[in-house]
């Protein structure tokens, strides 16, 4: 009868532990039908120095909120004795961290539909002028409840 007493209370702890053991992470939205994600982006520079900005997105591209970019400017190099036209960008470390210096909301000029996605182009004239950045688009659903789409970061010179 005593091993009766606690074989009972260890199955329940037990039996209640179970249903936590499962997949690890984040939920993630199981309505695919209004998500999307970038497939490709790349950016160059204009010759006033701005930024001209072309992503291609798949999926429900109709359901984005809002557009955002993020930069990070890459100082030159410190080497002085150099004319500044030989001064290259300094490169961030692998797996350093990404910090943005700016961010701002963009309005695309062009959407293009198309079979294998839907291409927006930007144009973004940065507030800190750099010879080279770091930087990532954010689309924002206008379903809230769902992940930001996040472009890798890229590194434009």
């Amino acid at each position: 009868m005593k091993k009766l007493r606690w074989m009972i209370p260890a199955l329940c702890c037990l039996a209640l532990s179970l249903p936590g053991c499962g997949k690890k992470g984040d939920p993630v939205p199981q309505d695919a039908k209004n998500m999307f994600a970038w497939k490709s982006a790349d950016a160059a520079f204009t010759a006033n120095g701005c930024l001209a900005i072309s992503a291609l997105m798949s999926g429900a591209a109709r359901n984005v909120d809002l557009f955002a970019i993020e930069l990070e400017p890459l100082a030159p190099s410190p080497d002085s004795a150099l004319p500044a036209e030989l001064q290259t960008p300094q490169d961030t470390c692998e797996g350093c961290p990404f910090t943005p210096r700016e961010t701002a909301e963009l309005t695309p000029q062009e959407v293009i539909p198309g079979d294998k996605g839907t291409r927006f182009r930007f144009t973004y004239c940065p507030e800190m002028k750099a010879a080279a950045y770091r930087w990532r688009l954010i689309a924002q659903n206008v379903f809230m409840s769902f992940p930001y789409a996040l472009t890798p970061i890229k590194t434009l010179r």
